[in-house]
């Protein structure tokens, strides 16, 4: 998982201001070991966070992080968010 150098597509998504993401979170990279792993997340206000499993965002729990993918559950839900495709 672990990369050299962040990709142009996350460093430019990654720096974009917004306040307005309808409530989403939004997965930007994944990283570290498969024995350590870490995602970067954007918040709902704009800013970004690092997170690992066991770590809470918006109410929900970060349960596996994979290449590309964070599962996140809250009450026996879980749901999967995936780094978004590059536009055009």
């Amino acid at each position: 998982m672990a990369q050299d150098q962040t990709p142009l597509q996350v460093a430019q998504t990654a720096t974009q201001t917004t306040n307005d993401l309808n409530g989403a979170l939004i997965l930007l990279g994944t990283f570290g070991s498969q024995t350590d792993p870490h995602a970067l997340l954007k918040l709902r206000s704009g800013r970004t966070k690092t997170v690992t499993r066991g770590d809470s965002v918006n109410g929900k729990t970060v349960v596996a992080i994979e290449d590309g993918r964070v599962a996140l559950a809250r009450n026996g839900a879980a749901e999967w968010l995936e780094i978004p495709a590059p536009n055009g």
